[in-house]
Order: structure tokens, then C-alpha cells, then sequence
């Protein structure tokens, strides 16, 4: 929300600028927040027509559950008012909301849209800016110089060619480690419990690679569980920092 104000200037005394009301015009830009639908009938993107994470973050999107709630102040709220959510993806300009499958999106969403939409319009953090400053997870596994150059390239193609794809359907792309031909991830979002979720991994993601890089023969999703247990290896690996 921005307000543009144009004050009428006087060019005489004091008594004139008394004299002369003063013109006053504001200009205010609401917010537009679009549900749309994902390949997962279980969530619902909202696209925002502004960014919803701040340009110091280091990560495309955050994945938040029960588990991490409190790292995010709009996903605390969504989880207390709204019971059948599982997770929330917060991305640059869109959050998806994941639901369990017993819950009708006539109740759920609603709810989560006037939830985000006051959320956004407040300009309150959406995700704590402590824990965006703990950076990204990376795996300190040595790597040869073939597999260095070879991780590169797999960075590269999902910034640059798999990652909006998948952006696009709600859903988003965690890359965790490259090792004997394998390229492990996380798929998040509308990706987490899609029926079609294999087919995306497989045909898309796993083609996608092996297109450009030979080496690739097998792409692994790790499950939310496993992936929150290489995230605290990687904390310890760190110090516990």
C-alpha cells in the first residue's frame, strides 16, 4: 500500500499559505490475491500481484508445517483458524495452501484467502527475518571435481528450467545433493502429495536432467520426515549453528 501526496505550494506570505487550503490526493493500490487451481485437488495457489517474500531472501520459497509454524507469522494464523491445512508454501509472489483430503475447499478457502489477503495488506512479516537469515541447507559431503562441476549444472537447470514449471502448478523445487548418478530433492508445495508427483519427477524433472546431462539416471524425492533429517545433519555438520 503506497499513498503519493501533492501539497499546493504558496508563493507568498505566511498569511496566504493560512489562507490556502492545502490539496491533498492519495492514491492507494489494493491488493489482488487469484486462487487458482494446481494438478493437486488438495491445494489451492493464491497469486499475489506483489512480492510476498522480501528481496533479502535467499531461498525461492519456504515450506512451513506444524512442525516450523513459528518461523511464520502468517502461517501461525492460518494454522489456528483453520484446522484442516497440512502445510503452506510461501513463495516470491504466491502461497499454496495444502489441505487434508476430508476437508471441502467451500470452508478452507475462503478463510485462508481473507487470512492472507489482511496478512498481506498489514505488511507484517510472513516469514521471521531471523530465520531467513540462517541461509540455505547445503551438503558438505566431499565431492570429486566431476561431481562439483556436475552439481553446477543441476543447480542451473532447475533455477532455470524446472523450477518455474513447477512454480507455476503452486508447487516447488528443493535440490539436496548430486551423488553416483542420483540427484536427490524435495518437492514441496502442491508437489508434496500429488497423485501426479511421480509422473513430474520422473518424465519431467529426471528427462529434464538427463536431457542435458547425461550422467543423471535417477532423480529421489525425500519425504518431508527425511528431508527434516538431512537438514539437521547438516546443522550438526555445521556446529549446531
Amino acid at each position: 500500500m503506497f499513498s503519493t501526496i501533492l501539497k499546493a505550494k504558496s508563493s507568498s506570505s505566511n498569511l496566504l499559505l493560512s489562507k490556502r487550503s492545502t490539496a491533498i490526493f492519495t492514491f492507494q493500490r489494493f491488493l489482488s490475491l487469484k486462487t487458482l487451481t494446481t494438478p493437486n485437488e488438495n491445494a489451492l495457489k493464491f497469486q499475489a500481484d506483489q512480492q510476498v517474500l522480501p528481496a533479502s531472501s535467499d531461498r525461492s520459497s519456504y515450506q512451513i508445517t506444524l512442525l516450523n509454524q513459528n518461523q511464520s507469522p502468517l502461517a501461525v494464523t492460518l494454522f489456528e483458524n483453520c484446522h484442516a491445512i497440512q502445510s503452506i508454501l510461501i513463495g516470491g509472489d504466491f502461497i499454496t495452501i495444502t489441505k487434508d483430503e476430508f476437508a471441502h475447499w467451500n470452508q478452507v478457502r475462503p478463510l485462508a484467502e481473507s487470512i492472507i489477503t489482511s496478512h498481506l495488506k498489514s505488511k507484517e512479516e510472513v516469514i521471521n527475518l531471523d530465520y531467513m537469515s540462517q541461509g540455505t541447507k547445503e551438503d558438505t559431503t566431499p565431492m570429486t571435481e566431476e561431481e562439483k562441476e556436475i552439481t553446477e549444472e543441476i543447480e542451473e537447470l532447475i533455477a532455470t528450467k524446472i523450477r518455474p514449471s513447477i512454480q507455476e502448478d503452486g508447487g516447488d523445487i528443493v535440490f539436496l545433493r548430486y551423488s553416483q548418478g542420483t540427484v536427490y530433492v524435495q518437492l514441496q508445495g502442491a508437489c508434496t502429495s500429488c497423485s501426479l508427483s511421480d509422473d513430474t519427477l520422473k518424465s519431467g524433472i529426471l528427462s529434464m536432467l538427463n536431457h542435458y546431462i547425461e550422467e543423471v539416471t535417477d532423480v529421489v524425492n525425500l519425504a518431508e520426515v527425511e528431508f527434516m533429517k538431512f537438514e539437521q545433519k547438516m546443522k550438526v555438520k555445521r556446529g549446531g549453528k
